[in-house]
């Protein structure tokens, strides 16, 4: 009769045992998000590099949107997005694709989604903030981050910020003229 009762006990151990790690931690983890599935589907890459703090007049705006069709760039002045200068080339779903993967690579979907830093406004005020977003056709945001330009100060993007910058700015085959007059750290 003890080995049976110890026979039963086991049993149940093991139950219990399987019954817990096939639960795991009763969180989903979230999947990934793959850049390079989205490279036929109308998505949009985008970087906004947002300016010092400073007068209205002074502050400056870059927003680079990268899609399979187009690359574009507008700059504004104010925080009421006054345009200054835009500018759009064509793009093509081969340039596309390599441009995902080389996001992909350094780590453009990392990020924190801490709602308490979902807000980049204020963060680095004598520097530039950085907002990494990609959108699905219907401009729905399937990630954002944000960086900044100061060390040490908060964050959610934890992919790498200047490579990252640099691919964008290469989308762009005049970035340097058409924002040389920009109040911007970068």
């Amino acid at each position: 009769m003890r080995y049976f009762i110890g026979f039963l006990i086991t049993i149940g151990l093991i139950i219990l045992i399987l019954v817990l790690l096939l639960r795991g931690s009763g969180k989903p983890q979230p999947k990934p998000l793959d850049l390079t599935a989205h490279t036929y589907d109308g998505s949009t890459a985008q970087l906004i590099i947002d300016g010092p703090i400073v007068a209205d007049q002074n502050h400056n705006e870059i927003q680079i949107d990268v899609t399979q069709n187009q690359v574009s760039l507008d700059l504004y002045q104010g925080y009421q997005q006054t345009p200054v200068n835009s500018k759009t080339y064509v793009n093509n779903a081969s340039a596309y694709a390599v441009f995902l993967h080389a996001l992909q690579h350094v780590g453009f979907t990392d990020g924190n989604n801490d709602k308490a830093l979902s807000d980049e406004r204020g963060y680095c005020p004598g520097g530039d903030r950085y907002i990494f977003s990609f959108m699905d056709s219907s401009g729905n945001n399937l990630m954002r981050y944000w960086s900044t330009s100061c060390a040490g100060a908060p964050h959610t993007y934890k992919g790498v910020t200047s490579t990252t910058l640099w691919l964008f700015q290469q989308q762009v085959p005049d970035y340097n003229d058409l924002t040389d007059k920009a109040n911007l750290i970068d």
